[in-house]
């Protein structure tokens, strides 16, 4: 099995519900969407054609989680490479837009399905189902307005706050401002989402 790959490393996992965790990453090439706010714009390009077993010969096999990522990782068929990190001992953390539903053997192997549904501010108007299969949801969160989208996508859905996630614009340069600014809009319209940031935007850790 084959796979198109822009970049392999090991970090510390900089977003979401498992923040601050060590972590080989496997990004992905190829998306289907091109977010006007995107900040792995590498990540859109063909990238390198690698076997499943020169993927694997550059994971540190010290680190027993691995982020799958991308670009979008569900254009391909990331089960063979799922199974080949679980037979080895590794949690597997998919990042993915939430616009293409994995397939039922993929829901049984992945251990954490991070999703990041698109906003309007992201420059696309996307219809989603309840994505009933994320184990938690991330926003980017630009304005108030934002966070308002949000809290009806949630609603709507009857989703669990608890697994919401927002997330400051990580082009501002300001970003710790953006973190507090973020954090001021979520209190005073009473919502009752996570605020999180991207450790990766505070702290070099790669």
């Amino acid at each position: 099995m084959d796979y198109w790959i822009i970049e392999i490393f090991t970090s510390i996992q900089g977003e979401g519900d498992v923040i601050g965790t060590p972590s080989n990453f496997i990004r992905l090439a190829k998306c289907n969407l091109r977010c006007v706010w995107c900040d792995t714009t590498y990540s859109w390009e063909k990238g390198t054609r690698m076997t499943l077993d020169e993927i694997m010969a550059q994971i540190n096999n010290n680190v027993k989680t691995t982020t799958i990522t991308g670009g979008e990782p569900l254009l391909q068929d990331i089960f063979p490479l799922v199974r080949r990190l679980k037979e080895e001992g590794h949690k597997v953390i998919v990042e993915t837009n939430g616009t293409i539903p994995p397939k039922k053997e993929l829901l049984e192997l992945v251990d954490v399905f991070s999703v990041s549904p698109k906003l309007r501010n992201s420059g696309h108007k996307l219809s989603y189902d309840k994505v009933e299969w994320a184990t938690y949801y991330k926003f980017v969160i630009l304005n108030e307005e934002d966070l308002k989208e949000v809290s009806s996508f949630v609603s709507q859905r009857r989703i669990d706050p608890k697994k919401v996630i927002v997330q400051p614009d990580g082009r501002r340069e300001d970003y710790v401002n953006a973190l507090r600014e973020l954090s001021t809009q979520v209190m005073n319209l009473g919502l009752p989402f996570r605020v999180l940031p991207q450790l990766h935007r505070i702290i070099s850790v790669r």
